[in-house]
């Protein structure tokens, strides 16, 4: 039984006499009360959701204009994602970072690096800890709020990076590699809240673009640091390794000194009965004469939250994890999941990650090398912005299968062009990182995020998205542990023609997606409650609309479209 049941007052027994006593009477009013309110606050919230849904991006981002400011505030964390996630493979490029932390090596263009041992566990090492951060900040985004988990793993990331900074001493390798581990519980952490915070402040017409942003400012952290790389890498001085580590002490120092004006989530404060402070942060995230209704967003986070409920027949909103592999979660978690997890595994490993060191590898001098690097980010970036475009126009679901499609593609023209080996061969494999860079921007590596925030239920995404975290953690762990072993020269050796395995990784992400993915582009919470109730095939949702019935409880009606 729903909560709103629960709280509608029953009635009395009849007077002997057959007429309704007084407390019968005040009963029935009361009861007719909160019928009167409930219907009053479903119309509010489907008024307030139709004036949402025709807004057009650009008349959102006017009107939204604070909302917009502050999820990037919230996502100015992920910054340091972007650099976690490729300082092992731009530090090893670094001739003066090897000669410090690495061994002597005679073959080849360079004369010193990092085993693959070392590599391994190091570059490998975040996605262990990133796990139990994931799974600490999905428990605590929920008990104490967005705002304070933040906080808590921005001081956690300050004291990590101080311990990679106080390696350079001695060019500790286990020093460096526990700063990173220690590291990774923010990574895991900012992974899951920032793009929760975006999915639940965001309008409808700039959800997905919010959500999406959580990869443009990650990449915009990975920019800026090739750039700074491109500079310092040949540079024959400590600077070139110590400028780097120092750069992820940005972002965590800037949010915890900041943190205290940062608004909470109005969903999450109404969801656990804190709605008045729900309404003073809405004027803030929103402005009280921005022309947002107020009351009608109140009344649309409370309908879906109930709605929720009443759909999963919740009486509780509990705060464990098993819930998201109910079967009425089941389906939407396994889709979540399975989508995030395969954005890893679509050859970014070797593209994001080893590039550099690739190309030295291949006969390129180390500037040489960043600076191929640095216009292949070039082109990603402005990827990333272009995907915006296809997010609120194309949809979620094309740009993602297609975009598996076409990066494996790529990835099978790279592995076959590294087997020739030639000059000419190698000339190729650096075309088809450019392309594949711009056609995974575009579509896979921006749209995972949208998906991930969409699909699940309202009350469970900060859960789902921890789970999803897990999985991406421990997929990102098993690669990153293996590939040096594939591509080192001390190991495998098999350097580009690792894009085959990829490829393959990359053929089952399409197969999946075709199948099982749903558009969830201009869906609002309660329709896509409602469509996955149903039954639909979740690749056939965009053949679907739903109604409600504002006279029979609000009830969920789902039928083809004519």
């Amino acid at each position: 039984m729903a909560d709103s049941e629960k709280a509608m007052p029953t009635t009395t027994a009849a007077a002997t006499d057959g007429r309704e006593s007084p407390a019968t009477d005040a009963g029935v009013k009361a009861k007719d009360q909160w019928v009167e309110d409930h219907s009053s606050r479903a119309h509010l919230a489907a008024q307030f959701t139709a004036w949402e849904r025709g807004l057009t991006t650009w008349q959102a981002a006017r009107i939204y204009w604070r909302t917009v400011l502050w999820v990037i505030y919230a996502e100015l964390a992920i910054f340091g994602y972007g650099i976690d996630g490729v300082i092992a493979g731009y530090l090893t490029g670094i001739p003066k970072f090897t000669e410090t932390y690495g061994t002597p090596y005679s073959e080849g263009t360079v004369t010193y690096i990092i085993s693959a041992t070392w590599l391994s566990i190091w570059s490998g090492v975040t996605q262990i800890t990133a796990i139990i951060g994931a799974l600490a900040a999905g428990y605590l985004a929920d008990l104490i709020g967005r705002k304070y988990t933040n906080l808590i793993f921005c001081l956690i990331s300050i004291a990590a990076v101080g311990a990679q900074y106080a390696s350079t001493r001695d060019g500790s390798m286990p020093i460096l590699t526990a700063g990173k581990a220690i590291n990774g519980f923010s990574i895991g952490a900012w992974i899951v809240i920032a793009p929760l915070y975006a999915s639940e402040v965001s309008p409808l017409p700039l959800r997905g673009i919010m959500t999406a942003a959580t990869n443009f400012i990650m990449f915009c952290g990975l920019l800026l640091f090739n750039g700074i790389m491109y500079v310092l890498a040949p540079m024959d001085t400590d600077l070139a390794y110590k400028v780097p580590l120092a750069l992820q002490w940005i972002m965590p120092v800037f949010l915890a000194s900041t943190i205290v004006l940062f608004p909470e989530s109005p969903v999450w404060l109404i969801r656990f009965g804190k709605k008045e402070r729900g309404l003073k942060a809405m004027k803030k995230l929103y402005g009280e004469n921005s022309g947002v209704d107020l009351d009608g967003l109140v009344a649309q986070i409370e309908e879906d939250i109930e709605h929720e409920k009443r759909e999963s027949h919740q009486t509780t909103d509990n705060r464990g994890y098993f819930e998201v592999f109910k079967k009425e979660h089941r389906k939407r978690t396994l889709i979540a999941v399975m989508a995030f997890t395969f954005v890893q595994a679509s050859g970014n490993i070797f593209v994001l990650g080893y590039q550099s060191y690739f190309y030295q590898l291949i006969g390129y001098s180390a500037r040489k090398s960043f600076l191929i690097t640095v216009l292949v980010n070039v082109i990603m970036f402005i990827a990333t912005i272009s995907s915006w475009w296809g997010i609120t126009v194309l949809g979620r679901r094309t740009l993602y299968v297609w975009g598996e499609l076409i990066t494996a593609i790529c990835l099978f023209a790279i592995g076959g062009a590294s087997v020739a080996g030639t000059v000419d061969a190698y000339k190729a494999v650096v075309g088809f990182i450019f392309v594949w860079a711009f056609a995974y921007q575009f579509t896979v590596g921006t749209v995972g995020f949208p998906l991930l925030l969409e699909v699940p239920a309202l009350r469970m995404r900060a859960r789902t998205q921890a789970v999803a975290n897990i999985a991406m953690s421990v997929t990102q762990w098993v690669i990153g542990f293996t590939f040096p072993y594939l591509f080192n020269p001390d190991a495998a050796n098999l350097s580009g023609k690792v894009g085959f395995i990829y490829a393959g990784l990359t053929v089952l992400g399409f197969l999946f997606s075709f199948w099982f993915l749903p558009e969830t582009k201009n869906r609002s919470v309660a329709e896509l409650d409602a469509l996955f109730a149903s039954g639909v095939a979740p690749r056939n949702f965009s053949s679907y609309v739903v109604d409600f019935d504002e006279e029979n409880d609000n009830a969920a009606i789902v039928r083809k479209k004519d």
